[in-house]
Parts: C-alpha cells; structure tokens; sequence
C-alpha cells in the first residue's frame, strides 16, 4: 500500500503519537519530532525521573498493534469489499466461531439466513417422518436384507399367505430368501410374511421421507443428510449457534453469511494467532497501564495508522522502534508523568516552540479529544465486557418480538463499539491545493514557490502539461499541483483536481486572464465548501528574457494594473453565491521563476521583489495559521464526534421504542402463558373424553370379540378388535392439537424423548374354550337303564343285546335297533337323556364360566389399555406443559438480560451526550484560543441541528467572543457559530442541556 501524496511515515505518526500530550502535531516531519522525543528524555532526567514507575515496555504493545494491522490487511485481501473485510475482522475477533468451523464446511447462504423458529419444526417433522423408518428396522435379521426394492412386496405377501402350500408360495419363498440372509431358511413362510411387512413399511417409510425432503430446500440435505441417521448433531448445532449469535446481535448478518465461504473459513482458521491476540499482562509486580496512558495510546493509534501502510512498512516500524525502545520508553513515562507532575508539565511544555510553524500556531487538540475518547471507551468496553457474558436461551429465536428487540439491543451495541473507533492518526504535514484553469501557471507557481529553476513541466502553447495531482513541500506545508479544470476533451483532469481540493486545508485559486462560467463553478463550489481559499491573480506578461525582466523589476505596476478589474470579477461570483469574497492577491509567478535562473543575481532579487511572491507566501502563512489551523481543529473534533453523535442520535430514536417494545413484552407473557397453558389442559380434557367413549365403544364390543378368542386366530382377532377401536390415534391426535396450540400462540414445540411404546401384540392370557363331550359313565348308565325297559316290556333277549350294544357305540343307535323295539325306543331314550342331563348341565357351565372368565380377562387387558394411554396423554400435556413453563422462564430471563443491556445503554447514551459535550466545549475554546481571545470565556458549547457550534458565555463577555469568533472563523465552519449568553452562575465546565 503507498502513502498517499503529502501524508505521513509510520514512524512520525508513532513519533506524534509518543508525544501529543505536548500538543504537537506530525506536520513538523520525523526529524524534528525525533529531536524533540530526545529533549524529552533529556529534561526527565534533568528532573529527577531516571527511575520511572514501570509500566513495561511500549514495545510489546506496539509489536501487538502491528500484529493486529497485519491480519488486518490479510483479512481485507480476502474480501472483495470493504463490508466483507469488516465481516472477516469481526469473524476473526469471535472465539466461539472456531469450534463451528468444521461443522460449517459445505452448509450453504441459504441455511444461515433460516429463521431457527423453522429449523425447530423442521427438526421435529423430520424426527415424525424417520420414526417409521426406525420402527421398521427394529427386530430384523442381523444382517440387513439386500435389494428390498427389486421384491414385488405386495404379491410376495398375498403367495406367503396362502392357505395350503402352493407352487405361488414356494415361489414366493425362494423369492424373498434371496433377499434375505441365510439364517432366514429355516423361518416358517408365516414368519417371512411378518417380516416382509416390516420391509413394506421400511419401504413405505423412506419414499415418505425422500418425499419430505425433495420438497424442501437442499440445506435440508445437509442438516439430514440421510434417513438412518437423521440430523448431524453437530451441524444442528453450529448452525443454532451462528443464527442464534445473528438473531441476538452478537454477528452482523453479513458475517454470519460469510462462514458458508471455504475462503473465508480458510482465513478464520489461519487467523487464530493474532486476530484474537490481547495486550499482554503484565508481571505481578508491575501495575497495568492506565486506559490514557501512552502505551494504550500507541496501542489504538497505530491500528488506525496501520490502515494506509503496508505490511513491510509495519515491519520495519517495528524493528525501527525496537532499536530505539529505551528513549521511546522513556518519553512515553514522561508523557504520563506530565500530568501528575507540575514542574514537568512546565519544563516540557516550551519544547513545543521548536515544532511551531511559522505563524506559531500547534493545535493540541487531539490529545483533548482523545483523553476524553479514553474515558468513553473504558465505559464501553465494560458494557460490551457484560454483553460478552450474557447468554441467550434457546427459545429466545422462538419469539419474533423478542428476537427483534435483541437484534436491535445488538445492533446499538456495535453502533457504539463502532463508534469508539481509534482516533484517526495524526495528519501530517499542512496540505494546500493549487487549483486553476488549465493553462493558468499553477506549475510555474508551484516551481516559484520552491524555488525551481527546471523549466521542465511549464507548458508552452496550447497544450497542457499537468496531467495529475503531484505533492511538493516547502517547510511544514505540502502543496498539491493539480490538473487544470475546463479541459475541453473531458473532465477526467477537473475530477483529480476536485479530489485533492477536498483532502487540502487550504486552496489557492489560480486566477488567469478571466473566468469563464465552468471556472466560475468550480470556485462558487470551494467558496461553498468552507474551505480557506486564497484567490491568485497570475500576471503572465512575457518576462523569458533577462531584458524583459529588467523592464518588469523596474516597473512592475503597469503589469499589475488589470489586477483590480479581475478583484471585481471574484467578488461579484463570491457575492452570487453568498459566500464572502477570499482576499485577493496578484503574483506574477513567471517573474518570480525566472528570478531563479537569471545570472544577475541582483537583478534576480529586484525581479522576486517585484513578483509580490514574498507577500503571497505571507498571506499564505497567515491564511493557514488563522484558518487551516483552526479548520483542523473542527475536522478532528467531527472525526471524534461524527460516530459518538451518530450513534446517540440512533440511541435516542431506537432506544424509545425498544423500550416501549420491552414493556410490551414483559406486559404480554403471563397472559400469554395462561392462555396457552388452558388450551392445553382443553385440549387433554377433550381427548381424555373421546378417550373414555372409545372404552365405553370397547365395553359393549367386548362380548361379541370374547366368543372369538381362544382359538388359533386368536391374536390376530385380538389385534383386529383393537385397531378398530383407533385407540393409538388419540396419543398422535393429542400431539398434533398440542402443536397446533402452540404455533398459533408463537410456539413451538419440540419433539419430546421417545416414551415407552406399548406392544400391540400384548394378548389377554385366556384359555382355549373347552369342548362340549359326554363322559363314557354316563354312556353306560343310559344303556343299562335302556335294558332294563326292554325286560320290563318283554323284549327278546337278543334283541335288547344288539341294542344294548349298538347304544353303547352311538348315542343314535336307536335308529338301528330291530323295528320291534322302536315302539319302547322314544321311552328309553328319554330315561337315557334324562341320565346324561347333569353331565350336560356340567358341561354348559363350564363353557359359562370360560365366558366369564375370558371376559374378566379381556377386560383387565382393554382397561390395561386404556389406563395407559390415559397416563399417555396426561403424559403429553405435561411435558408440553413443562416445555412451555421452561419456554416463558427462559423467555422472561432472556427480556430481563436484555432490559439490562437496554438500560445499560440508555446510560451509556448519556455518558455519550457527556463526551458530545465536552468535546464541543474543547473546540469552542480552541477556536477562540487560535484567534486570540481568552478560552475560559467558554462556559458550554453544543453543537447543534442547523447551528455549527452553539457557545454560551457570560453576558458581558458576549460581544467580546463573537466579535473574535466572527471575525476570523466565521467562514472556516460550514454554517455559523452563534453565541449566546449563559443563564447559569457558579457553573465554569458543565454541559449544556438539551435545546
């Protein structure tokens, strides 16, 4: 990086930063800033200050300050803007990014710009969607089944199922075993049927799931990258953290974005060393240097000076200011010393008078801003000390308005650590633009002023020759010779001109022949601006020859006649724009030029006279010690207070509706929580009812599924009864409702842990139904009471035997029975069935009691049952009940931290108006100190809107400071200064009260 044309060397910044408790500025260059460090040294020792208290060695912090610029400038050669180079600084200085880092590879934009309210649902939809596929898993062979897709599941089903074993079935079989293990060869085709349903709801599963996530973005792929394993916990985790840190403030949304580039990722990891690195502590022994201390002064002034050098000139500075670190040490001692030692502070403060400009005048302004830059800061950086330490819950992204209110609590907090930026560094040498219409003599001015005698670069004829801005010094003042305006081809050259007009304390307007109307734009336009401009009218009577110069010297009025005509031409455009008219002087530069060369050294010296260069160079010395100076004071001030009022201007807006936003907040939750936790309870009081109606259904069904229990199907009867009931739907329903509920309400609900599951397969013990069977006793009895008819009836011997025996093999044999005996059959079969009717009775209450007991049995597993999924469900209210408690006391911790913070800065806002204040009265007072009147005539001073500067002073001092004010500085600021009397007694330095 090149220093830009009349700036300053790393080592006088270092030099003016050593040594601006003095109030000396770097524009005497580095070789009386050297001289002077060296005095320094010398009158502490003349002072008794050979031992000085040890603060340590300067050294370590400068080294520390130009590690910092270093990984400044490798952070901003990996952005492409300046915005992303801040990111990467911001990214660099953040401990907790470097645990993300690897967890972030690939992760795209998208997902860092994901509301985490979203993530939370996807999480637990995603965990809902992947249960089903982690049910099917379970029980399955050891090795998992290949190729399940190329298996026709649905007909290998409907073939395993079949009836009696088939060629389809034996098929079927071979079929799904080749997708199987080999252990499976010995399962029945009935247990590969249950399995290959387990495969069907696998499958059926994982085309849910690839449809779930083809539906969403691809950063869903990266958070759940496949269905066996669900989310990447670490992933999840990182990503939680870099939206949470955006959502709270603790990142700006541009850096959070930044950690889904490898590049930027790269440099992160390689940044570790320094990006992070901290004022080293010092030894035990050894107090720690205080917040305005030189060395914390070097500290914060190199990294502002560190922005417009390049590494290898930060190197050498280093290595230049350890060679000479004992004087360095010791000036920076001295410095401190300055304030708690009277007789130092008198003997030092002379030396100054050796950095003087010519007109006399050092503005030690910036030691006054920056002492109190330095109190402001301490304020600061404990308040975002604090913020460091606050910790945000989980829930907090879950409330919109929460977030938005932390957001902006964040937002004001980097507004402010922003603007606590370095003070910018010292700015070198006095910088004046030598501005004009192109062929108007500014370089010949420029070589005059020098004392050039090289005719190079002057032009001659019609052509320009200035092409761009180029720096030249003479003393403490660094000229800028510029390009001409009013170029006829196109306005590149007026452009560079305008350019160095803007970075000039001063400008002088070369005024040449006559202006033209873009002339006369260009300078209404510096005469707006405020800048001190001196207006030059340039005499170009042709003096090229030593007999010319001779006529010019010995009269030199007749070439300076048509000076007045050309004072009326500026002051009539100074007067159009209404600005005042900038003195007026004429020069004849050409003269003044060819004064250096000619041989005739008297000659020369009448010619230089005669030029009025010397009363240019005069007027020039006073233009900058009475307004450049003081111009430099309100640029320093305006780059203190510039970011301090921007941010309490923000502060003042932003922190009314926080506030009111807080107080709505705090004002809504318990509201928000009652409602919330009644429609909880509502919703568990109505599915326990559809509950207790699905087991009052359950009840009445229940003796009609008895009669089918205790067979071989009995499961399956069993498992067909109970999906009937849809018992299992109430716990999901419930859920979903609980869900439901809670997004309305802004909430969300996260997946609980997995409960328990209740087997379906869990069958009430009942034994089979016993068969109805007549006991052989009872046979026998029936038959002998059958003889014994047929005796008493006279029937053959014979015959009765073969009924007797037939009776004895079937209970219907009467039916065989000779044609004879038929007649005395219906009575002997009713004695018969009149003896086997207590085995009958028997035997029909056995099947009774069966029913009652089956019953019994059915209804202590149904009421088992039901009992659990009523403890479900008040299972589900109540962990949703307790999330929801867990959620509103994070959420009221989380509005209490960020009250906190809030008030934090409402305070810091006025220690900020405090500072506002203090630096506006340190200007007010150095303006009029520069023109000569008493500054402790000063009793407040405010900037104000519409108003430049606003002075309060005693009554019968007013006349007095506004005359001084208005006579010399009225038109170095950009509006006016209006001063006033002051109302208040007794108060020398308090701050003006808001107007």
């Amino acid at each position: 990086m090149t220093e830009a044309p009349g700036g300053t060397s790393p080592r006088t910044e270092v030099l003016a930063l050593l040594l601006e408790p003095l109030g000396v500025d770097a524009m005497a260059g580095q070789a009386a800033l050297r001289r002077l460090a060296e005095n320094v040294d010398a009158v502490a020792l003349a002072h008794g200050c050979a031992v000085l208290p040890a603060y340590g060695s300067t050294l370590s912090w400068v080294s520390e300050a130009v590690s910092a610029c270093v990984e400044e400038h490798e952070l901003a050669s990996t952005a492409a803007n300046s915005d992303e180079a801040r990111a990467l600084r911001e990214l660099a200085r953040l401990e907790a990014v470097r645990s993300h880092l690897r967890a972030l590879e690939g992760v795209p934009v998208d997902a860092l710009r994901a509301d985490l309210t979203a993530m939370a649902a996807a999480e637990r939809l995603l965990s809902k969607a992947l249960e089903p596929c982690r049910r099917a898993d379970q029980e399955w062979p050891a090795e998992i089944w290949r190729s399940i897709g190329d298996i026709d599941v649905d007909s290998a089903l409907a073939d395993l199922n079949r009836p009696r074993a088939t060629r389809q079935a034996a098929a079927a079989r071979e079929l799904v075993l080749q997708h199987s293990v080999s252990a499976a060869q010995d399962l029945r085709n009935r247990d590969l049927a249950a399995r290959l349903e387990r495969v069907r709801d696998f499958i059926v599963a994982r085309k849910a799931y690839e449809a779930f996530l083809s539906a969403r973005p691809g950063w869903w792929r990266w958070l759940g990258p496949d269905a066996r394993s669900g989310f990447r916990s670490d992933r999840r985790d990182a990503l939680v953290w870099a939206l949470t840190a955006r959502d709270t403030g603790a990142l700006s949304g541009s850096a959070v974005e930044l950690l889904a580039m490898d590049d930027a990722r790269a440099v992160l990891a390689r940044a570790s060393a320094t990006a992070l690195a901290t004022p080293p502590t010092p030894a035990a022994s050894l107090p720690a240097p205080p917040a305005t201390s030189s060395a914390a002064r070097l500290a914060s002034g190199l990294l502002a000076v560190g922005s417009r050098h390049d590494v290898g000139r930060l190197r050498a500075l280093e290595s230049w200011y350890a060679k000479s670190i004992a004087v360095f040490d010791r000036v920076a001692a001295a410095m401190d010393l300055r304030e708690s030692e009277p007789t130092l502070r008198e003997a030092l403060d002379p030396l100054v008078g050796d950095l003087a400009l010519p007109p006399g005048a050092v503005d030690p302004s910036r030691s006054d801003y920056r002492a109190v830059q330095a109190v402001l800061r301490a304020e600061v950086e404990d308040l975002l000390q604090q913020t460091r330490r606050t910790r945000h819950s989980e829930y907090a992204a879950e409330s919109e308005e929460l977030v938005g209110v932390i957001g902006r609590v964040g937002t004001l907090e980097r507004e402010l650590h922003d603007a606590m930026r370095p003070l910018p560094s010292v700015r070198g040498r006095l910088l004046v633009a030598v501005v004009g219409r192109t062929k108007s003599g500014k370089t010949t001015l420029r070589k005059a002023l020098t004392r050039d005698a090289d005719r190079s670069g002057i032009g001659l004829g019609a052509h320009r020759t200035t092409r761009k801005t180029s720096a030249f010094d003479v003393g403490p003042v660094a000229y800028l010779d510029t390009p001409g305006f009013a170029a006829k081809d196109d306005d590149f050259d007026a452009q560079h001109a305008r350019a160095a007009c803007h970075s000039a304390d001063a400008v002088i307007w070369n005024y040449a022949d006559t202006m033209r109307d873009e002339e006369a734009a260009e300078f209404r336009r510096l005469l707006l601006a405020g800048k001190p401009l001196l207006a030059v009218v340039n005499v170009k009577g042709k003096v090229n020859e030593p007999a010319r110069l001779a006529v010019f010297a010995k009269s030199p009025d007749r070439e300076f006649k048509t000076v007045s005509g050309h004072a009326v031409r500026i002051e009539q455009v100074a007067r159009a724009a209404g600005a005042a008219p900038p003195v007026v002087l004429a020069v004849h530069s050409g003269a003044a030029h060819e004064s250096l060369s000619v041989e005739d050294r008297e000659l020369g010296d009448r010619a230089l006279r005669a030029s009025r260069l010397p009363e240019l160079e005069v007027a020039l010395s006073r233009l900058l010690a009475e307004r450049s100076i003081p111009l430099r004071a309100v640029r320093l001030a305006e780059d203190v207070r510039g970011p301090l009022a921007a941010f309490h201007d923000r502060a003042a807006e932003e922190l009314l509706r926080i506030g009111l936003a807080l107080d709505v907040l705090e004002r809504a939750k318990p509201g928000e929580r009652t409602a919330l936790l009644e429609a909880f309870r509502a919703a568990g009081r109505n599915a326990r009812e559809r509950l207790e109606a699905e087991r009052h259904r359950a009840r009445e069904r229940l003796p009609e599924a008895v009669l089918g229990l205790g067979g071989e199907d009995h499961a399956q009867r069993w498992s067909d009864f109970l999906t009937e009931l849809e018992w299992d739907g109430l716990i999901l329903a419930l859920e979903d409702e609980l869900v439901l509920r809670a997004r309305e309400r802004g909430r969300v609900l996260r997946a609980p842990a997995s409960a328990s599951e209740r087997q379906d397969d869990e069958l009430p013990n009942i034994q089979p139904c016993p068969a109805p069977k007549i006991g052989t006793a009872a046979v026998k009895g029936a038959a002998t009471a059958l003889l014994s008819s047929f005796s008493a009836k006279e029937i053959p011997k014979g015959i009765s035997k073969v009924f007797s025996k037939k009776l004895a093999t079937s209970a219907t044999a009467s039916a065989a029975a000779p044609a004879a005996a038929a007649l005395y059959a219906t009575e002997a079969l009713a004695g018969a069935v009149k003896a086997m009717s207590s085995e009958l009775n028997r035997a029909r209450q056995a099947k009774e009691e069966w029913a009652r007991t089956a019953t019994e049995v059915a209804e202590a597993c149904l009421d088992d049952l039901f009992d659990w999924v009523d403890a479900r469900l008040a299972s589900v209210v109540e962990d949703a009940t307790v999330q929801v408690e867990a959620q509103f006391a994070a959420q009221t911790a989380d509005i209490d931290s960020t009250r906190e913070r809030f008030e934090r800065l409402g305070r810091l806002r006025s220690s900020v108006r405090s500072a506002l204040d203090t630096i506006d009265l340190t200007l007010a007072r150095r303006l009029l100190s520069l023109v000569g009147g008493d500054p402790a005539a000063v009793r407040r001073a405010r900037r104000t809107p519409g108003v430049e500067l606003r002075i309060w002073t005693d009554a019968s001092r007013v006349a007095d400071v506004r005359a001084h004010l208005h006579k010399h500085l009225v038109d170095v600021l950009t509006e006016r200064i209006e001063v006033r009397p002051d109302s208040r007694s007794g108060e020398g330095d308090g701050t003006a009260d808001d107007d």
